[in-house]
């Protein structure tokens, strides 16, 4: 069973069609949140969304909570833990690095589909997002998890919402 479930995951990682529409979900909720406190949508915020909504462990997480309970409420609830130990629950920094090629080629196809633009430095989105029909259940929740997600980031701080993840930049 487990090997069905990587080599299910590793063919989705293998569509940058979809990577580029579940980053231009993600910019959408993102930019949603926009004009209540003025986030910029950075690289660094595009690279974090196919590791963390291809995986199903980590999709799951997004799509159990409601949207209103914001990202942190996907970090484990247990005192002891601390946000940079949850590091080990995405392992987002080595997702990352894996992924690198794959994100980059579904960006660059969200960018050439103008889903996505880049001006003065950062992203933006003037296309609306709207979940298309008849796809997949799977489809369809990678999709909802990198909206979600998008809709969570814009109400961080860039810096909150890297170390609320565990990313470590300088990597």
């Amino acid at each position: 069973m487990m090997k069905g479930t990587l080599l299910h995951e590793y063919e989705i990682m293998q569509n940058p069609a979809l990577g580029a529409i579940a980053m231009w979900a993600f910019s959408q909720g993102f930019l949603s949140r926009r004009s209540e406190k003025m986030r910029l949508l950075t690289l660094w915020h595009l690279v974090s969304v196919l590791p963390l909504v291809y995986q199903e462990t980590s999709r799951k997480m997004i799509l159990k909570r409601r949207e209103a309970s914001g990202l942190r409420s996907i970090l484990d609830r247990d005192i002891k833990n601390s946000i940079a130990q949850n590091e080990v629950v995405f392992d987002i920094n080595s997702r990352l690095q894996a992924m690198e090629d794959r994100t980059f080629r579904s960006l660059n196809i969200a960018i050439a589909f103008k889903l996505i633009s880049l001006e003065d430095g950062y992203f933006t989105s003037s296309l609306p997002f709207k979940l298309p029909k008849n796809i997949s259940i799977e489809t369809k929740d990678i999709l909802k998890a990198a909206s979600k997600l998008g809709i969570w980031a814009g109400e961080m701080s860039d810096f909150e919402y890297l170390t609320v993840l565990g990313v470590e930049p300088l990597k």
